[in-house]
């Protein structure tokens, strides 16, 4: 790649040159990542199982053991692959992909590892108020933040790196995607904006390692003065774990990216990226379970097979309490969802027609993904938004339709507590990123048909790749904030929802505390944001009409609305169906009528999109025709 600015692929540095020495590594990485998967599971699973571990500082300790799983899986499957199938090359979006969640998961760890210095100082210096400072909401909310501020972390480096143009080479002196690897290759000073995205990130990290030196310094002044033996070896024993795994973590980073380039050699580039990239997560299982006495019982009895003699799964899995409805409790382990009907001819019937939708959905979207990303012509703005939103449809489809056919099929209405926040939390994510996307598709329309000749300059592939990026970004948190904010609240109005899948609305229904008017001032304030949004498109279109009927050819005027008439149908469908669900007067609503309203907003958009978008888009039409007769590898080159 010498006269690009943007290569196809990188060529990642080998291990080794011999055929040998490359299976050694493979076996070498397999081994580390099953350990790692083992560990890792070990401490997920035992936290999840013992009901005594059900603490904030285990709690922290199951993310820690979450962001381990994610941050190795990022990296040493990839280096597993080349190894095995002696090769170097990982794709420009591959690439970006791993550099986006290794610094998502490793942002992520490094404040949750400040978080649990903060957890054991509360615990030994103020143990009085340690429930007050670490309540399981305060919890939640801390974690929630380190996952959140850390993915808006990731995507801002990746931009920047990304956004770099690339003119010097295309092999990376490492055997992952790195930035600063990246960064060598280009050709524009420009990169000094990244390297100052750089040194904030490593003030704020030096912030947080003073704060964690400091926390520790109070915790151990305050361990050394307790008069017991017994509590300062208690206090030690969890103390020094997390101290063990941060020290690891720093010195291993640290040293990866502060070290002078007069010491930097390829070898000892390799060497140091294990460092601190897989050693980590495969050390940090055995180190928390070293000393600590609690965890070495629950993994002992998890080992022996205790989990065949007790009920060790956690309250919200719903194992234990299948036939019961929560009466008392304000945190039910399950929920009852409304069935469709009651003969099972009528269930088999439901499941059929949900399988044939959820097939044309499947068939429909996977056909516009597939053209889009075959069809060199289809690589506009335009078509890179339909793309995205083929994947929303497909996300917000399989949110609901799955679960609702199991239910159906084998004549249950139950879903576990923690598959209702799952569902919950992927379809706000899904649907409000769709219609957010929308907007942004109005946006592009306007900018098509009303300025032409700036067309190519607003929306170039930086802007468009920026503003997809920041709805799916954007939107995670929202669905976030609306996951925690529901689930926060004590629940005891019982546990049948008026709905065939969780929604939001049907959960505050279950609510016993005033807290709920929270959630609604939340749901206030999205709704007038998608109001303002409305407006937005709405002006948009209006000026859209207004240049379209300027337009003196009738066949200028048929193409312009053959692109704007799908997108507006489609946002008309949108809009319609989720304003009636959520803001419809209470006076009118049924069981029946929420059914039929909720899959007209939640099942029918998705399968009917695609068909809305090929019937008067001759280009797409002729690329999914070409995809169907054959012409795939044509399509290709």
């Amino acid at each position: 790649m010498s006269n690009s600015s943007f290569p196809n692929e990188f060529l990642l540095l080998p291990f080794a040159d011999t055929r040998e020495l490359q299976l050694l590594h493979f076996g070498l990485f397999l081994g580390i990542y099953l350990a790692a998967l083992l560990g890792n599971g070990l401490i997920l699973t035992a936290v999840a199982c013992d009901h005594r571990l059900h603490t904030p500082m285990y709690f922290f300790l199951l993310n820690l053991a979450l962001l381990d799983l994610g941050s190795i899986s990022t990296i040493v499957p990839k280096a597993m692959a080349i190894a095995l199938w002696d090769t170097r090359t990982i794709s420009y979006s591959g690439c970006a992909a791993q550099v986006c969640f290794l610094f998502f998961l490793l942002g992520a760890e490094y404040s949750l590892l400040t978080v649990m210095a903060y957890d054991r100082y509360v615990a030994i210096c103020k143990p009085l108020h340690y429930r007050t400072f670490l309540s399981s909401r305060a919890c939640m909310k801390i974690a929630a933040a380190a996952w959140g501020s850390s993915f808006f972390y990731s995507v801002l480096h990746t931009a920047n790196t990304f956004s770099l143009p690339l003119c010097q080479d295309k092999a990376l002196d490492q055997f992952f995607c790195e930035i600063p690897q990246i960064l060598r290759l280009s050709c524009s000073d420009a990169y000094l904006r990244e390297f100052g995205v750089i040194a904030v990130s490593l003030s704020l990290a030096f912030g947080c390692f003073v704060f964690i030196v400091l926390s520790y310094v109070q915790t151990f002044r305050a361990v050394l003065k307790m008069p017991s033996e017994q509590c300062r070896h208690k206090a030690f024993s969890m103390c020094l774990p997390h101290l063990a795994v941060v020290s690891l973590f720093i010195i291993t980073g640290t040293v990866a990216y502060l070290r002078p380039p007069s010491i930097s050699s390829s070898s000892l580039d390799l060497v140091v990226a294990v460092l601190y990239s897989v050693v980590p997560p495969t050390l940090n299982p055995l180190i928390y379970s070293m000393r600590n006495q609690e965890l070495k019982d629950s993994l002992k009895k998890l080992i022996l097979l205790a989990v065949l003699q007790q009920d060790c799964f956690p309250p919200w899995t719903g194992n234990h309490a299948r036939r019961h409805q929560m009466s008392n409790s304000s945190f039910p382990t399950e929920f009852l969802l409304l069935p469709f009907a009651d003969t099972r001819e009528l269930q088999l019937l439901h499941f059929g027609l949900f399988l044939g939708i959820y097939l044309a959905a499947l068939l429909g979207n996977g056909l516009i993904l597939t053209a889009i990303a075959c069809d060199h012509r289809l690589h506009t703005p335009m078509y890179f938004f339909l793309l995205n939103l083929a994947l929303l449809d497909l996300g917000t489809i399989t949110t609901t339709v799955p679960k609702a056919m199991a239910n159906f099929l084998w004549d249950t209405r139950i879903i576990s507590y923690l598959e209702c926040v799952a569902q919950i939390f992927f379809f706000f994510f899904f649907l409000s990123a769709e219609f957010f996307l929308l907007i942004i598709m109005a946006y592009d329309r306007y900018v098509a048909i009303c300025k032409p000749l700036h067309y190519g300059t607003i929306m170039d592939s930086r802007t468009c790749v920026n503003m997809a990026a920041a709805v799916w970004g954007s939107t995670f948190l929202y669905a976030v904030l609306h996951t925690a904010n529901t689930f926060s609240l004590p629940l005891c109005q019982g546990n049948a929802l008026d709905q065939f899948f969780c929604e939001v609305p049907q959960i505050l229904k279950l609510s016993c505390s005033d807290a709920y008017l929270r959630e609604v001032g939340l749901l206030v304030v999205s709704v007038s944001l998608s109001f303002g949004c409305f407006v937005f498109l709405v002006v948009s279109y209006v000026q859209i009409f207004r240049a379209v009927l300027r337009i003196p050819s009738v066949r200028g005027r048929h193409k312009a609305f053959s692109t704007c008439l799908p997108h507006l149908v489609v946002v008309s469908l949108f809009l319609s169906t989720a304003t009636f669900t959520y803001l419809k007067p209470p006076s009118i609503s049924s069981s029946s009528l929420n059914l039929l309203v909720a899959v007209l907003y939640s099942v029918v958009p998705p399968a009917v999109n695609p068909l809305i978008y090929s019937m008067r888009n001759q280009e797409l039409k002729d690329a999914v025709w070409k995809l169907m007769t054959g012409g795939f590898s044509e399509a290709i080159n």
